[in-house]
Parts: C-alpha cells; structure tokens; sequence
C-alpha cells in the first residue's frame, strides 16, 4: 500500500452539501406527525365522510344506503325552506358580526385612556368571553320571559321577545352581540395600545380634535385587528347554534332557522342525515366564499 493510499483510506470522500441521509429528510415530518394525526382524525376525515354522506340516502343511524349523487343539493336547491334559512343566517350573520365589532370598538374606546375604575370596566367587558353561550342563554331566557321577565318589567312591556317572529331573530342576534362583544373588546384594546402617542401628539399640535384624531388615525392604525375580527365575527356568527337550541328552536315559524339549526334539525329530528350534510357542504362553501371575497379587500381597507 503506498503513502497516498493510506491516506485516502483514512480521509474519505466528503458528503456533498446537497446530499442528506433518509432520516435527516424525514425528521421535520415526524414533528409534524401527531399534528397530522390529530387533523386527519377530527377534521379532514369528518369533512370527506360528510361530502360523501351528502351524496346518498341514509338509514336512521347515519349509514349511507343508496347513493343519490347531487340529488340532495337539488332537493335543497329547489325548497323554500331552504332559501329562507339561507336568508335568516345572513341577518343573523350581519348583525351579529358588525354589532360585535362595533360594541367591541366602543367598550375598547372608552378603556383606552386611564382613569378610576377603569381596570374594573375592562373586565365588566370581557367578561363575555368566559360565560358559555349555554348558561348565557339560559339567563337570558329568563330575562326575556314574556310575562315576568327582568325586560319587560323594566320597560313595562308584555313582548313575547322569543315567541314573536318581529323580536325572535333580533332577541337571539342581541345575545350574541353580547357573546361576541367580549373577544372583540380585548383584541381591539391590544389594537389600541400599539398605536404611537407621537402621532396623537402631532395632531393636537396640528389643532384636531377627538373625531379628527379616530376617522384619520385611531381606525386606520388598528384596521389589521378590526380585519382580522371581522372575519372570526363572521364566521363565529354562522356556527351560532346553542342560543338558537335553547331559546327559540329556530322558530317561530322560521324566524331564526339559521343553517345550522337546519343541519341539527334535519339530523337528529328528521334523521335525513343525507340532506344535513348536503347543507353542510354548502354551509362550508358559502363562507369561504366569503372570506375570500373579504381578503380580495384587504389591500384597500387596511393599512399595515
């Protein structure tokens, strides 16, 4: 063996830089591992049996039996009950998801500055946000009851809030706002406190006064926080269902028969599973569209 031999044989050859083994490659993959375990099981796997639940006619237990291929989309699509639920979520959705963000942005408007009593107003508004819908709903009911409930007492009223078709939808919407109104409040106070006092201080030099200073720089310096719940508002308002179940059964009528109400009904009452995920498909396909449609705007509406 010459010198140069054992010199080879002591130093091998380097591994190319672009070069890796099998395990360094799938290492990231297996971090990601029980996070892909865990949204196959309850979330992927849910949403393709439910697409194809959509597509057959199902026994009482939720086998799927005959397949029916769009059959059920076309049965939705031609019932007027249908487009009137369709109807009665986007009034729910609307005011629901504006009435939080605007009570959000009050409540977070009137905490802004320091003053006494302000560290127990900020937790008097976000105090919604650890009330469950349900035992909130539950309040509520008594406090709309239509004889002695706590709001007409102190209206001196006899409205059946829940019971009449005119204050059912507006009732439910009301206590949602309410729900709602406490995660806006501390996403838009956070909001609030990254917005520079320089540019306040700018402007009282340059002689503006409180409404100056919010249209020009209170509203478009947190724009990202009120984009960013406008969006969770909505979509947190279409898969609104406990105050529905407990106060008004999406009636009367179908005053407040919102989709999901609708999915519940045709589900666990009607046992037309078939039908209930056909409108859950559409439920689904109705608010991307619409969150697409809001992220089309963001260019425009909000300032980073």
């Amino acid at each position: 063996m010459t010198l140069t031999d054992g010199l080879k044989s002591r130093n091998p050859k380097p591994r190319l830089p672009g070069r890796r083994g099998f395990y360094p490659a799938i290492e990231p993959y297996l971090f990601l591992l029980p996070a892909f375990v865990v949204f196959g099981l309850f979330l992927f796997y849910p949403f393709v049996r439910t697409i194809y639940l959509s597509t057959y006619l199902t026994d009482k237990l939720g086998n799927a039996k005959v397949f029916w291929s769009l059959r059920n989309y076309t049965d939705l699509f031609a019932s007027s009950s249908f487009w009137a639920s369709v109807l009665v979520t986007f009034q729910f959705v609307a005011i629901v998801a504006f009435g939080g963000l605007l009570i959000g942005l009050i409540t977070s408007l009137l905490t802004a500055k320091k003053y006494p009593g302000v560290t127990f107003a900020s937790a008097a508004y976000a105090m919604p946000v650890a009330i469950a819908s349900a035992a909130a709903s539950m309040a509520f009911r008594m406090i709309l009851h239509p004889t002695n409930g706590l709001l007409n007492i102190l209206f001196g009223t006899q409205i059946n809030w829940t019971g009449d078709p005119g204050w059912a939808l507006f009732s439910v919407s009301m206590l949602t706002i309410w729900l709602a109104s406490g995660i806006n409040f501390i996403f838009i106070s956070a909001g609030l406190r990254g917005v520079p006092d320089e540019l306040y201080e700018s402007a009282a030099i340059d002689g503006a006064n409180y409404w100056q200073k919010l249209w020009r720089i209170t509203l478009p310096s947190i724009s990202p926080t009120l984009f960013f719940q406008i969006i969770i508002n909505i979509i947190s308002a279409f898969q609104s269902f406990s105050q529905i179940r407990l106060l008004t059964q999406g009636g009367p009528g179908d005053a407040t028969n919102v989709i999901v109400y609708a999915i519940y009904r045709d589900a666990f009452f009607n046992f037309r599973f078939g039908t209930a995920a056909a409108r859950s498909i559409i439920l689904f396909v109705i608010v991307l569209v619409i969150t697409l449609i809001q992220f089309s705007f963001e260019k425009r509406s909000v300032h980073y």
